[in-house]
């Protein structure tokens, strides 16, 4: 058994899963088979109905590093995300998914980074995109890298890079954060794709540093929540189990969640900003940049009517990338 840490851990990992017992255990064996060592583990059990308990107690016996807490209700993944940020006590925080995998040496990677550049909110490893047997779909990068020493400049790059022409894979999002930045963020909020936007609430409050070692293995298969149905109320459900049901519109609300996300991005550049100065230079380059590339209005638009990219097809464009990638390597 490893023995508790006598006081505060260096890091959180906060793992929330709801019945994910097809890839569990895998995923906890990487990330208690870390070698940095000063890690706390909880793990927030969203009312399973599957073998998950079962797997979770276990690991728990074996490693007292481990807390397992299992929810009564499910009260939606956006819900059991956040929670796992009031327990934690490191100075470093990391959300897992179930269905993931980390290198042995992902933590020490990215404490070190962090460790050495006291600017850095978050730092993250390039990826391995696998499929449900874990077989190598394709490398892949985020292009995230920000260091621009203010946030205008850095919610710039991010917007440029995660939200307006590109929306990537947010792998960030599973990366190692200051626990005290993500504290001062809205967190998971109560609408999809929310992690776009809290990625833009750390890019406000510091660099982010893109590792170019590939040490985080994100599963890509056909029961990811992306994936396992498209539709835009089924997915809503699923993140939040007590949002109401809204009338179907002619966009889907697609169009109307683009524009959530805008005026979020506003809000956190009042709140998370420390100066007027700063909050005035991020509202003028974020105006101007909605206003002079168009294309992201075009893109939502063709999909709130019903032209989004099937699960297949997202696959198999994932697919071509490494084809891509391995003729020009």
């Amino acid at each position: 058994m490893v023995d508790t840490f006598p006081s505060a851990p260096t890091v959180t990992i906060g793992l929330p899963v709801y019945n994910g017992e097809a890839y569990l255990t895998e995923a906890l064996e990487s990330l208690v088979s870390q070698s940095f060592a000063d890690i706390e583990f909880i793990i927030s059990d969203n009312a399973s109905t599957d073998g998950t308990r079962d797997i979770c107690e276990s690991f728990a016996r074996k490693d007292s590093r481990i807390r397992y807490d299992r929810l009564d209700e499910n009260i939606g993944a956006a819900g059991n995300y956040n929670r796992l940020l009031p327990m934690a006590k490191g100075r470093y925080f990391k959300w897992a998914a179930h269905d993931d995998n980390c290198d042995p040496d992902f933590i020490a990677a990215c404490v070190s980074a962090l460790e050495a550049n006291v600017d850095a909110v978050l730092c993250y490893p390039s990826t391995r995109v696998i499929d449900g047997e874990g077989a190598l779909i394709t490398k892949y990068r985020d292009g995230l890298n920000l260091p621009q020493t203010t946030p205008d400049a850095r919610l710039t790059a991010y917007l440029r890079g995660n939200f307006l022409r590109e929306r990537g894979m947010c792998n960030p999002i599973f990366g190692l954060i200051r626990t005290d930045a993500l504290r001062k963020t809205h967190l998971i909020q109560d609408f999809l794709a929310s992690d776009r936007s809290l990625l833009g609430h750390l890019a406000l409050l510091g660099q982010f540093i893109e590792l170019p070692e590939h040490l985080f293995e994100r599963r890509v298969h056909r029961g990811i929540s992306t994936m396992a149905d498209t539709r835009f109320a089924a997915r809503m459900a699923w993140f939040n189990t007590s949002a109401r049901p809204r009338k179907k519109t002619t966009f889907n609300n697609h169009l109307a969640l683009r524009f959530t996300h805008i005026k979020d991005y506003f809000r956190a550049i009042s709140t998370l900003v420390e100066t007027e100065n700063d909050r005035r230079a991020c509202r003028s380059r974020l105006a101007m940049l909605l206003l002079s590339d168009p294309r992201w209005l075009a893109k939502d638009i063709r999909f709130s009517l019903g032209f989004q990219p099937s699960s297949a097809q997202i696959m198999r464009k994932l697919e071509a990338l490494n084809e891509t990638q391995t003729h020009h390597s």
